[in-house]
């Protein structure tokens, strides 16, 4: 029998110019152009500038002439200073050199993987395009064509480009996507716009360290300036002159930056169509579809590797992970074909729409890569039915276990900072801790939805433990509650309150301007509104709001006061058992609260931050930074005191009896800003944030798990109970 080819076949009758790039590929290429010749001419001329002038003030301009020429002399001399300075300053942005980041990347070799290899080769020269320089791999869902070295000499000097490859794209995809993505690669090594690319990144890199980079230069000026007047006039010169540079190019920058994303955006339609060319309309369409879902896997499995790290848990394989999280998801979002594109019709010359139309044109004139759906609608323009090879990519790899075990160390190193010596575990072994971590988030679906992603609103615990102590309820009305704690009813109000959360969400990022509604109309409940409206629509949902937790509040206190008497009949450890839980989780749910109305004062700090073209800033600004993190500094360190004293449960993959503290954060808590502080410097604020989001991940999970511990005491309980009740009369019925 005949082996089958691991090369899948090239569509045939692909439309002829298919590839040829289109007149505003030409349009943008020429655009970008002349702005990559302005700002070098404008770049190149001040150099000239400063040069000229220096010439000229030592020796064309008279100091033995007639006034002024005298004091013109001397003003001149005295100019050479900031002129010579600032002539370093434009060279040296010229020569700074910057290689490849290539940390977390495994170079692979033809003689490892000769049957990958050759793959490229084919897929090369279907493509037109030269071979790769160097083959890498790496973790991420990505896939790149990357030049070795960026430099200025390499705007003279040919520099070689190579191919990166994503394993965790890899490990999503088929293997016509897989031919479909090294097309698209390789479609960009054939245009010749790719090295008017190494110019348009060679201006980013100097516009942007001259408009928002501070180095040393940038010091010494600032401290020349902080000297003696007489001393630092100079200076002061200096300083304005670099401040209207910036401020020019600053604006030439946004024009370069127009331009090449307009023209990035035609190089990836073109890219795309040399893709077509090779497996036809569907397959770059699903690849891309597919992206998403290899991401959205990808971050689940890295959340769930975190957590496992914390039990000193390491996995030697990634992306079996990467797999699990995706029957997770499917799982928890109830979706079986969750990310799975769309089936294609019988009829070959039909397709079907895997992406909507995005009416945000504004954010897509930015962007390097446009939307999907006109990505989607560029493939199908003319449109050539693919026929699809299943197989993983993973057949084109030799050694695949060794690989993956080499990549996900090199993950573990450069993602999470491991130490070197650790010892990776089987990922099988490993992935049973995670689904047991996963089964605390998922309830059973007879609770109704009710308890989905929401704390519990349980008030005067304690009174209600007496109440149910000394008033207890009958039987029969214990059975009773207990049958119709989740019924049909219960149902339809989680539902609604669930839809009311969605509304109350969308409605605020309306009225906030977060988001804008497409064509300015708001849909609401089957109706048509003005964006204007939304805050009047919001006070509506927020009073509807109001009830439904008035509802839920007295929900919880059923449910409660149902199992905690239930408890009693069987016996008191029991109940107290019950009682323990429900008052460890009421103060985990408080700390979990407190972390979470941090959050929008710190993202908001750190946006500030990151907006920030200097690392001075005003003091009113410096005022509210303090405050924000001094606030969240507080509230972490009283929230760890408070949960010195709270007493672990029995939960899953945690040990019962002990302090939550050390669960909540794993070392001590930074210190704090004193209140004569003027400087915050970064490392304290990454510090801050690690440990903030590090109690904010641990308490999200310790939450869940509790809730679960709770539900499945009650659970056991309900189940006691009707065992026993079963022959009483006008009980039985309860079960």
């Amino acid at each position: 029998m005949a082996k089958a080819s691991l090369y899948p076949p090239n569509p045939p009758d692909v439309p002829e110019g298919l590839t040829e790039p289109t007149s505003q590929y030409k349009t943008q290429t020429l655009m970008v152009l002349l702005a990559v010749v302005l700002f070098f001419a404008l770049y190149f001329g001040l150099m000239g500038f400063c040069v000229i002038f220096a010439l000229w003030a030592v020796f064309l301009c008279p100091m033995d002439a007639r006034p002024p020429w005298p004091i013109i002399k001397i003003i001149s001399l005295f100019l050479l200073l900031p002129c010579g300075v600032l002539f370093i300053y434009l060279v040296k942005n010229l020569f700074k050199f910057e290689r490849a980041r290539k940390e977390f990347q495994i170079e692979i070799f033809e003689d490892e993987h000769p049957k990958l290899f050759d793959f490229i080769t084919r897929v090369c020269e279907d493509v037109g395009a030269p071979v790769p320089k160097h083959v890498y791999v790496d973790y991420n869902v990505n896939a790149a064509a990357i030049p070795d070295t960026t430099s200025f000499f390499h705007l003279f000097l040919p520099t070689g480009k190579s191919l990166l490859i994503g394993l965790g794209l890899v490990n999503g995809v088929n293997l016509t996507e897989f031919k479909a993505m090294l097309a698209h690669e390789f479609g960009h090594f054939s245009q010749r716009t790719m090295k008017l690319g190494t110019y348009v990144y060679t201006v980013h890199r100097i516009l942007y360290q001259i408009v928002y980079g501070e180095d040393w230069f940038d010091n010494f000026i600032v401290g020349w300036c902080r000297l003696d007047p007489w001393i630092a006039f100079p200076a002061y010169i200096m300083w304005a002159i670099l401040w209207c540079l910036r401020k020019l190019l600053g604006m030439l920058w946004y024009v370069v930056v127009f331009f090449d994303r307009a023209l990035s955006r035609q190089m990836e339609f073109n890219a795309d169509l040399v893709a077509v060319s090779l497996t036809g309309s569907d397959a770059p369409v699903h690849l891309l579809y597919r992206c998403y879902f290899a991401d959205a896997c990808f971050g689940q499995a890295i959340d769930d590797l975190r957590v496992a790290m914390t039990h000193h848990l390491y996995t030697s394989d990634l992306f079996y992970h990467q797999s699990a999280a995706g029957a997770l998801l499917r799982r928890e979002k109830k979706e079986i074909t969750l990310g799975e594109p769309p089936p294609l019709p019988e009829d070959p010359r039909k397709t079907t729409e895997v992406f909507e139309e995005d009416d945000d044109k504004m954010a897509t004139m930015w962007q390097t890569h446009p939307a999907s759906y006109d990505r989607e609608q560029n493939a199908k323009a003319q449109y050539i039915r693919t026929n699809f090879d299943e197989r993983s990519p993973w057949v084109l790899f030799d050694n695949v276990e060794e690989l993956r075990e080499r990549v996900t160390y090199k993950f573990y190193r450069f993602y999470f900072r491991i130490p070197k010596d650790v010892i990776l575990a089987d990922p099988e072994e490993l992935q049973g801790f995670i689904e047991d971590e996963h089964a605390d988030r998922t309830y059973d679906p007879r609770y109704q939805g009710l308890y989905d992603n929401r704390n519990l609103i349980v008030k005067d615990l304690n009174d209600m433990a007496k109440e149910g102590s000394k008033q207890p309820w009958s039987i029969t009305e214990l059975g009773q509650t207990h049958a119709t704690l989740y019924n049909a009813e219960v149902k339809h109000r989680s539902q609604l309150y669930y839809k009311r959360i969605e509304e109350f969400h969308l409605l605020t990022a309306v009225q906030n301007g977060w988001t804008k509604p497409k064509n300015d109309e708001l849909e609401f409940r089957g109706e048509i509104y003005e964006p204007d409206e939304a805050k009047r629509l919001l006070k509506k949902v927020d009073k509807e709001l109001e009830k439904d937790n008035r509802w839920l509040e007295e929900q919880d206190r059923r449910v409660f006061m149902t199992y905690f008497q239930m408890a009693m009949h069987i016996n008191q450890e029991v109940a107290e058992e019950l009682y323990r839980r429900y008052d460890f989780h009421i103060e985990l749910q408080n700390i979990w609260l407190e972390l979470q109305k941090q959050n929008p004062s710190i993202q908001a700090a750190i946006a500030f931050l990151n907006s920030q073209d200097s690392s001075q800033i005003q003091s009113h600004h410096f005022k509210e930074l303090l405050d924000i993190f001094r606030t969240a500094h507080k509230m972490m360190k009283g929230m760890l005191k408070g949960s010195k004293d709270m007493v672990l449960p029995a939960l899953k993959n945690l040990p019962v009896g002990q302090t939550l503290r050390p669960f909540l954060l794993e070392k001590d808590l930074i210190d704090g800003l004193s209140k004569y502080e003027q400087t915050i410097t970064n490392k304290w604020i990454n510090r801050l944030l690690d440990q903030y989001h590090e109690m904010k991940g641990k308490a999200d999970r310790i939450h869940f798990k509790s809730l679960a511990g709770i539900l499945a005491l009650q659970e056991k309980i309900g189940a006691e109970c009707t065992r026993r009740w079963a022959t009483l009369p006008k009980v039985g019925a309860a079960q």
